[in-house]
């Protein structure tokens, strides 16, 4: 019969056999999870149908839609172009006179343009349009991202501000500081240009308070205003933090501006825009990790209004108006679909996704209602022996688990 000291040193070999065969698997599997969070956007070219020059690009915030203006100048009509099925399939409607600017809402189901200082606006994605109630002839107008909120002031973000929350029936003056970009819930921000500082408020405008005393240069915003950069340093906070960008993208003989971030900061564009007046535009860049690491798009030159991002920044949509013939291209983030252990082959199992809820324009994955009956205990041999099994993106990741020890899986 072993004693109790020899059961312990054979209990203490075993788990220490476990833990350096966990750590070494952990070893082999930590690369490909590096490397599946970091993936590059695959491009794809896109053909816009129609007659006219293409004189804009758009994508919708949730990535879903595409949107195109061609502008024929032989009979001064302005199309719009709109794509549900990236850019399989298009939809064609007519622009408010020789408009081909436009804000978009979440889904690309309101749209809201302006032509000779009269807003126009759209509930159904661009196939009518409707004059807004009252007009200005010199005032710009802005949406917010859900399209709650529509705000003017007057010509070149002159004071006063007035603010509409019932598309644009009825108008009310809110304050006399004019936003640079407005967002959900009566948010909105504005660079200072006196000092370069940025200015924020929460209240539709009434007041203001300083969120970067610093000076910045070209600020850029996520839909939920959570991520931001002022051309230098980015913020994940809503502007209380900041920290300087990993990797810079350089040029030579070109200056580097930051155009877009998504809402978790992580994948930004950037563009080389040329010193020396005159000049063209140049490439852009694109970053998935923050600016870690950055990919070139291709060698056609930009404009600085010809590229959009969706709000998680998993689709660019670019337009290359400087090449000719002229580019058009989508680019993709791969979304591999997470998987389960399989039966006793060890092939895996793809899950199946759950059915989104109805009734919203913007489908978000629905969690699951929390069981209140008691997870059984599993018989499985990695339990007993104390391995805690972890699907990390599809892969299977195993630890030492202390105290209680049981098999468990992350989906």
């Amino acid at each position: 019969m072993l004693t109790k000291s020899k059961k312990y040193i054979m209990h203490r070999g075993v788990l220490s056999l476990i833990f350096a065969f966990a750590l070494s698997v952990s070893t082999i599997l930590s690369p490909l999870v590096r490397a599946e969070e970091s993936p590059g956007y695959t491009w794809k070219d896109i053909t816009i149908p129609g007659d006219g020059k293409v004189v804009r690009v758009e994508l919708s915030r949730d990535g879903l839609k595409l949107f195109a203006i061609r502008k024929n100048y032989d009979t001064g009509k302005v199309k719009l172009y709109v794509s549900a099925d990236d850019g399989v399939n298009w939809d064609s409607f007519d622009m408010p006179g020789d408009s081909w600017y436009f804000y978009s809402n979440t889904d690309g189901s309101k749209l809201l343009t302006k032509w000779t200082g009269v807003a126009y606006l759209s509930t159904n994605g661009g196939r009518n349009w409707s004059m807004l109630s009252t007009t200005w002839p010199e005032d710009g107008f802005s949406m917010s991202p859900n399209g709650s909120t529509l705000t003017r002031c007057g010509q070149s973000g002159n004071p006063p501000l007035y603010v509409s929350v019932d598309n644009g029936q009825t108008w009310v003056q809110k304050g006399n500081e004019c936003p640079d970009r407005v967002f959900n819930g009566g948010k909105m921000v504005r660079r200072d240009w006196g000092n370069s500082v940025l200015r924020w408020s929460t209240d539709y405008g009434l007041t203001w308070s300083v969120i970067k005393d610093e000076e910045v240069r070209s600020v850029v915003f996520s839909d939920d205003a959570k991520s931001m950069t002022d051309g230098w340093k980015v913020s994940l906070d809503g502007g209380n933090n900041w920290a300087g960008i990993p990797e810079y993208p350089m040029e030579p003989g070109n200056m580097t501006t930051l155009r877009a971030i998504s809402n978790d900061g992580k994948k930004m564009i950037a563009t080389f825009d040329p010193v020396a007046p005159g000049n063209s535009p140049g490439v852009m860049s694109v970053s998935v990790d923050g600016g870690k690491t950055w990919q070139k798009w291709n060698d056609e030159n930009i404009r600085e209004d010809s590229f959009s991002m969706s709000a998680d920044g998993s689709k660019l949509f670019v337009g290359a108006f400087f090449s000719y013939p002229n580019v058009y291209r989508l680019a993709t983030l791969p979304r591999p679909q997470p998987v389960t252990p399989g039966g006793t082959d060890g092939t895996t199992t793809p899950i199946t996704p759950a059915t989104p809820s109805t009734g919203s324009s913007s489908t978000s994955g629905s969690s699951s209602t929390t069981s209140s009956k008691k997870p059984k205990k599993s018989s499985s041999n990695l339990a007993e022996t104390g391995i805690s099994v972890w699907l990390v993106s599809g892969l299977a990741i195993v630890v030492i688990a202390a105290g209680g020890l049981v098999l468990r899986k992350r989906l």
